[in-house]
């Protein structure tokens, strides 16, 4: 977002300088336009000098000099003659100039009359040509606002694009990678065959069961697991039957253990354990014979097992009232203890 706004602001800011920059150009031209008129004032002195050449002729005045006069007309005329013009003017201004030049040979008014009728036409199509020249520049400067104006649009709205296609692509790869990050973090904490969590995250969740407890001042209860006479299962149907038993048990696990704060693990081969937070014995005791109960009624053929027809679990478990001074180390042993006289006392039963 940040990036876009950014490439935005620079589009907007380089239009701004590059419309700064045509406008000044604008004022540039106007300065010449306005600056070509000092020469055009230049043209009046002209034909003003001759006005008062032929006054001071026709006077017959004695102190009347045309050497004075001559260089007055010379030094204008010069000044205009040597300003910047165009092809197409300076074609007419050398046509007039040789006639300026050899206008003062002799003291003829009529000459002097026709030389400020040219140069006064000359005025007149100065002005005529400058008016002109704007007029095509202005026209020039408008398309040229138009142009620039459509460019930046196009600029703009091809940026736009750009950057909201990158920035679609990295949402997609962001979301790509959330996918992922999820994806490996639950493999990371999941047993693959069972899906329920695994040894490490169980680790991680029991190491701080009774911290848990105790904060939250919670009986909390841990659970063992142990698919009776297993081995013997394996040996008479086969590690493939005995994988699909394995995960019918523990989806029936998963299922009835499903609520929140309650967390059900793969502890390794065919044992599993159960973390519950915030049961109390009642609870606890009516959990387990349920599940006893449930594994039953899988009805999962085993002719081995010298308990039943069917396959059956033992199971041993401990609950941890907050405030108990007991490591997790320990309340492990202790549910490994009773799951241990669960199988002696005959399988198929829990011992809490």
């Amino acid at each position: 977002m940040m990036l876009l706004l950014v490439m935005i602001l620079t589009l907007v800011s380089a239009s701004f300088l590059f419309n700064n920059q045509i406008d000044k150009l604008k004022k540039q031209i106007d300065i010449i336009y306005f600056g070509n008129f000092v020469p055009v004032l230049k043209l009046n002195t002209v034909v003003n000098s001759y006005k008062d050449l032929i006054i001071c002729i026709e006077n017959n005045n004695s102190s009347c000099s045309m050497l004075k006069y001559k260089k007055i007309i010379d030094k204008n005329w010069s000044y205009y003659f040597n300003s910047y013009k165009t092809e197409s003017e300076r074609a007419v201004i050398n046509a007039v100039d040789d006639d300026l030049r050899s206008s003062f040979d002799g003291k003829d008014p009529l000459k002097f009359n026709i030389m400020i009728q040219k140069v006064t036409f000359l005025i007149d199509y100065e002005i005529e040509e400058a008016y002109k020249q704007r007029k095509d520049f202005l026209s020039e400067y408008k398309d040229m606002k138009e142009y620039l104006f459509y460019n930046i649009i196009a600029i703009v709205l091809l940026s736009l694009g750009i950057i909201s296609f990158i920035i679609y692509s990295i949402i997609k790869k962001d979301n790509q990678l959330t996918v992922l990050n999820k994806k490996y973090k639950l493999e990371a904490i999941t047993d693959s065959m069972t899906m329920l969590y695994n040894r490490n995250y169980f680790d991680t969740i029991f190491d701080n069961l009774p911290v848990i407890s105790t904060a939250n001042n919670w009986a909390s209860a841990f659970i063992m697991f142990d698919i009776d006479f297993f081995k013997q299962y394996n040996d008479t149907y086969g590690h493939d039957m005995g994988d699909k038993t394995l995960k019918a048990v523990a989806t029936e696990l998963k299922k009835y253990f499903n609520k929140e704060y309650e967390y059900v693990f793969r502890l390794g081969g065919e044992e599993f354990g159960a973390v519950l937070f915030d049961v109390d014995k009642q609870i606890l005791e009516q959990c387990l014979k349920d599940i006893k109960d449930h594994i039953v009624k899988l009805n999962i053929e085993h002719k081995e097992s010298k308990v039943a027809s069917h396959v059956t679990i033992s199971i041993g478990a401990v609950l941890y009232e907050a405030g108990m001074e007991i490591s997790s180390n320990k309340l492990y042993k202790k549910a490994d203890e009773n799951l241990y006289k669960a199988k002696q006392s005959g399988r198929n039963q829990y011992v809490m």
